[in-house]
């Protein structure tokens, strides 16, 4: 499981978040979905922090949420319970693999031509990797 399906994952068991915006329309790159509201999830870096000698290292993701509404206000809601649900959380991920820690470092509303509000969540993820890949 990668960390966009585990973050999808847990959107999905997420009760306030799946109110506001039901996780089948989330997803990772570009929506082909039928209008707003959706939102994607964008890898935007990563890199290893440390790897030891055993094999497992740690890795540090740069991870954005935009959340493409035509309301600003049911935009900000979403994005505001996308703060709630991830901001300071941990969970196990497959094969001995960890998020140690999600840390928001950002968040940004911005107006498109034609009114659309994208409202974007950025986070700064700690992956442990058992595995060290």
């Amino acid at each position: 499981m990668t960390l966009e399906q585990a973050i999808h994952a847990r959107w999905a068991a997420s009760p306030s978040l799946e109110a506001l915006l039901p996780a089948q329309r989330v997803r990772t790159g570009t929506f082909h979905g039928d209008g707003r509201p959706y939102a994607t999830l964008e890898r935007k870096a990563g890199r290893t922090i440390f790897r030891t000698n055993a094999g497992d290292a740690l890795d540090e993701v740069a991870l954005a949420v935009h959340v493409w509404h035509e309301s600003y206000d049911a935009g900000l809601a979403i994005a505001g319970q996308v703060k709630a649900a991830f901001d300071r959380s941990q969970f196990d991920l497959e094969g001995g693999d960890r998020v140690v820690q999600i840390r928001r470092t950002g968040d940004v509303a911005r107006q498109h031509d034609g009114g659309v509000w994208q409202l974007t969540v950025e986070f700064s993820i700690s992956v442990y990797l058992a595995s060290g890949s």
